[in-house]
Parts: structure tokens; sequence; C-alpha cells
């Protein structure tokens, strides 16, 4: 928020609406959830991994169209829709599925949901997008320029934009017993290893789309 203070572009406008709303969106999930939580709580495994993706497809439209509207470009993936989701869309669809296999049995609490969400964002957006794929390019990244900011502001921004996409589903999977004792931490990290095959796929993706000019 802070970035659009101090330099006003289109593309911090972007960045700062769209996660508002991804928080916005998060909080109406939340005060409707006794709507719509009984029934996705019947195949709760499932429908959690269901609503997760979905929600990711939603705030990544939501990302584009904000960006359209403030006439910015580069915050989303891809200018069109349908390639932005063929980018993006497998690295959601199995974050969203490990995490839910994970949470299943660790049971962590809201906040601890809403840091790992930020984790797995810091690890797509940030270390792939940010770091492996500029250098890919011939475009490295400064790595103490990167570092800094993620600690400083990145970071605490990932929560918001990742919040819909794993604390619905937390709460879905509520209906499960899970782990009595203290969550393993470590477990919750284990979306994270989704990020080989994804890079690699994105890289092949990339190269295709350059291959064909598009």
């Amino acid at each position: 928020m802070f970035a659009v203070i101090l330099e006003p572009t289109p593309e911090n406008f972007t960045l700062a609406v769209s996660i508002l709303l991804s928080g916005v969106y998060t909080w109406i999930l939340f005060l409707t959830r006794k709507i719509w939580i009984k029934g996705l709580s019947k195949t709760p495994v499932i429908n959690a991994v269901l609503l997760g993706t979905i929600n990711a497809m939603v705030v990544e439209t939501l990302f584009l169209f904000v960006e359209k509207a403030f006439g910015a470009s580069g915050v989303a993936a891809h200018p069109n829709l349908l390639i932005d989701l063929l980018m993006t869309m497998p690295w959601y669809i199995g974050m969203v599925w490990i995490f839910v296999r994970v949470q299943k049995k660790e049971g962590f609490s809201w906040s601890g949901v809403l840091l790992l969400g930020a984790v797995y964002e810091l690890g797509a957006d940030g270390f792939v997008g940010g770091v492996i794929l500029p250098a890919v390019m011939g475009n490295p990244t400064n790595m103490i320029q990167f570092l800094v900011f993620t600690a400083l502001a990145a970071f605490w921004q990932f929560i918001p934009v990742y919040s819909s996409m794993v604390l619905p589903a937390s709460w879905i999977l509520e209906s499960i017993p899970s782990n009595t004792g203290k969550p393993r931490w470590r477990r919750g990290l284990l979306p994270l290893l989704w990020l080989i095959p994804f890079t690699i796929y994105l890289i092949a993706f990339l190269l295709f789309m350059g291959f064909f000019g598009t």
C-alpha cells in the first residue's frame, strides 16, 4: 500500500486493489460460510480441493481484470485470461491438493493456514516468478533487494492473496478429526515441493509460447 503513495503507478494501484479485493473475497466467504459449508462438508476432502482451486481461478481472474481496469501491464501472468490460467492453474491445483491432504492430518490453526498460504505464494510468485524465471530469461534478480523487499513488505501482502485458496478449505476440513498433538509445521511446507515440476512445466510452456510467437 505504501508503494501507491510513494509511486502511484497503474501497476502499484493494480497490486493494492487486487490484494485488498482478494482479502475482501475471503472475508465474504467467512461471513457466508454457514450457508455453504454444511453441504460441502459431506465430502470434505474433495470439496476442499475444488473450492481452493475455484478460488484460485477467481483471484487470478480478479488480478487480470483489475490490471486492465487501471491500464497496467505485467501484474497478471498474461494479458490473455486463458493463457494466464494455463500458466498458473497447474501450480494452484497441485498446491491446494497437497495442502488439503496435509491440513486434513495436521489441523493447522486459521492464523497458521494464512501464514502457510503466504509461504506458498513466496515460493511461486516470489522465488519462481521473481528469481528463477528472470534468471532463465537472462534478467537475473538482485537477490539483496529481493530479500529485503520480501521481508519488509511482500510477504505480508501475500497473506490476503492466497487466503481464499487455503483458509476456506481448512474450514471444510474441520468436520474431520485431525492430529490432536502439535501440528508438524514441516509437513505444512510439503506443497512447496510441487514447485519443482511446476517450474519445469512453466519453462516448457513459455518456450512453447515463444516458439509460436504468442
